[in-house]
C-alpha cells in the first residue's frame, strides 16, 4: 500500500510519503504556465512559477486553487497529476494508493464536493479528508486527547484557519480568506504610492520574507527592483524592514479578530485551559521575525512555533496516513459527519 498525504494550498502544494520513509517528498508552488486558447500545460509548479510576471502574450500563469477553493479543477487535475508522477505515484500505481487530504477549517459539503472530483480525477481513490486544524497541532507534535483543548492557528499564504479542539471534535473553528498574500499585495500598492515603484508579486513576496517584521527592532534592508511609476523604466530603491511593517500588521490584526471571535465561543473550562496551554502558531507567516511574539501581546497568552510550522498541515497529515490506529479514528470522524 502507498501511503501518501497532501496539502493542496493557494500558494503551495505539499505531499507526504509515508510508506517509503521519505516524509516530505514535494513542496512546490501551486501553479501552472498554459499557452493559447486550448491552454495547452507548459509547466507546472516550480517551473511555471519562474515565468510569473515574465510570460509572452500568449502564455498565462494560473494558480487553480485560490483562498483555499478550487477555482480550475481541470488545471488543478493537471497540476497534482503532475505533482503525483513527481513523487513516484505514477498512473498504473494509483490503485494502492490510500491518501489524507488537507482541507480547510468548517469545509462545506460543496467544496468538500471538489475535493473529492480532483481526487477522483487523479486517480485517488481511498482518500480520507481532515481538517487543517488538527493535521497542523499534529503536525507541531501537539498530543490530541479528549480532556485537553490545543489552541491552533496556520496562517497560510491564501488561507488562515484556526480551532479549539480536542480528539473528541472542534470546539470552536473557523477558516478565512487571509493570509500572506494579501501582505504581498499590501507591499505592492505601498511601493508604488509612497515610493513610485512598480514591483512584481515575486519581488514582493521576496520583500515580505527576507525583511519583513512586526518587531520594533526590525533594522533588516533590501534593494526592490521594478519599473519607475513615473517614466516607466527599469528602477531600484532600498528598502527598510520599517517601511513595510504596517503592510503585515494590518492583516495579523484582522486575523486575530477573527481568533477574537473564535475563544468568545468557548465555555469557561475551556478558556481557562486555552489561556493556560497557549497557541500553537504554524503556517509560512508565522515564519515572519515578530509575528509570533506580537501575536502573543495581543493575545495576552504563550505561542509556541514549531521548528518548520510551513510543513505543520502536510506533516501532520503524514502522521496520520503513516499510524493505522489513527487513520482510522479519523476515518470514524468522516464515516459520523
Amino acid at each position: 500500500m502507498i501511503k501518501i498525504a497532501i496539502d493542496l494550498g493557494s500558494s503551495t502544494t505539499k505531499i507526504y510519503r509515508a510508506d517509503s520513509g521519505n516524509g516530505i517528498a514535494l513542496a512546490e508552488p501551486s501553479c501552472v504556465a498554459v499557452s493559447g486558447i486550448e491552454r495547452a500545460v507548459k509547466a507546472v509548479g516550480k517551473d511555471a512559477k519562474k515565468l510569473v510576471g515574465k510570460t509572452a502574450e500568449f502564455t498565462q500563469i494560473i494558480f487553480p486553487v485560490h483562498e483555499g477553493e478550487i477555482v480550475d479543477g481541470k488545471l488543478a487535475a493537471e497540476m497534482l497529476k503532475e505533482f503525483l508522477s513527481r513523487v513516484g505515484v505514477q498512473p498504473h500505481l494509483l490503485k494502492r494508493v490510500q491518501t489524507v487530504f488537507a482541507v480547510p477549517c468548517g469545509a462545506s459539503t460543496a467544496l468538500l464536493e471538489d475535493y473529492a472530483l480532483l481526487a477522483e480525477e487523479c486517480g485517488l481513490r481511498k482518500v480520507l479528508f481532515v481538517e487543517a486544524p488538527y493535521l497542523s497541532a499534529l503536525g507541531s507534535d501537539l498530543v490530541l486527547s479528549e480532556s485537553n483543548p490545543v489552541f491552533t492557528m496556520d496562517i497560510g499564504g491564501g488561507m488562515t484557519n484556526i480551532a479549539v479542539l480536542s480528539l473528541g471534535g472542534i470546539i470552536a473553528g473557523l477558516s478565512m480568506n487571509l493570509g500572506g498574500h494579501n501582505m504581498d499585495a499590501n507591499i505592492i500598492d505601498k511601493m508604488a504610492r509612497q515610493n513610485g515603484l512598480n514591483i512584481g508579486d515575486l519581488t514582493a513576496e521576496r520583500i515580505k520574507n527576507e525583511i519583513g517584521s512586526l518587531s520594533d527592532k526590525a533594522r533588516a534592508s533590501t534593494v526592490a527592483q521594478g519599473s519607475s511609476v513615473q517614466t516607466y523604466y527599469p528602477a531600484s530603491i532600498a528598502v527598510q524592514s520599517a517601511e513595510i511593517t504596517d503592510c503585515i500588521r494590518v492583516y495579523v490584526d484582522k486575523i486575530l479578530e477573527y481568533a477574537g471571535m473564535v475563544l468568545n465561543q468557548l465555555p469557561a473550562e475551556v478558556a481557562a485551559a486555552v489561556h493556560k496551554n497557549g497557541l500553537c502558531l504554524s503556517g509560512g507567516v508565522a515564519k515572519i521575525d515578530g509575528v509570533a511574539e506580537y501575536i502573543s501581546r495581543k493575545l495576552g497568552m504563550d505561542v509556541h512555533v514549531t521548528e518548520e510550522p510551513q510543513f505543520a498541515v502536510v506533516m501532520g497529515a503524514g502522521m496520520i496516513a503513516r499510524d493505522q490506529r489513527l487513520y482510522n479514528t479519523f476515518a470514524k470522524k468522516q464515516e459520523n459527519a
